[in-house]
């Protein structure tokens, strides 16, 4: 169930950033991060505040932008911790009952949030819920 729930926030994710991309220019392939910052080879016209494009196999960054500025958790994240707690529930390191005690850090995220506070326990299926319905940032930072 809880990755049926994932694959569906994943699916309308991954449907509103293909529209998104209707409108904007990307690197092409093979483009260093230099000939797009200086406008030599295609045009480049990212609305995203962070970018970092990295060839698969050589780990070589193609494009960046703001890549060492520190930045709120994206979706995305939050949904590769989702899959990694479903995989500890499958591989039982954990249950859903086990608590989870929010750190000060946890509690002070913004963004989207559930208000989480310091020291507060909150159950994984609990955290599961607020990550994947909420979004919540102090969740998901709360449970890694």
């Amino acid at each position: 169930m809880w990755r049926k729930t994932v694959a569906v926030f994943l699916a309308v994710c991954v449907f509103f950033a293909g529209m998104s991309v209707l409108n904007r220019t990307y690197v092409c392939y093979g483009q260093t991060a230099e000939e797009a910052q200086s406008g030599s080879g295609e045009a480049v016209s990212v609305e995203a505040p962070s970018v970092v494009l990295m060839e698969q196999s050589t780990g070589t960054v193609i494009y960046e932008k703001a890549s060492h500025e520190q930045l709120r958790p994206a979706s995305i994240t939050k949904i590769m911790t989702l899959i990694l707690i479903f995989d500890a529930l499958k591989e039982k390191k954990i249950k859903l009952e086990d608590t989870v005690t929010t750190s000060e850090h946890a509690a002070s995220m913004g963004g989207s949030q559930v208000f989480l506070e310091p020291n507060e326990q909150q159950s994984v299926e609990t955290l599961i819920k607020c990550i994947s319905v909420a979004s919540a940032n102090d969740a998901w930072v709360a449970y890694r």
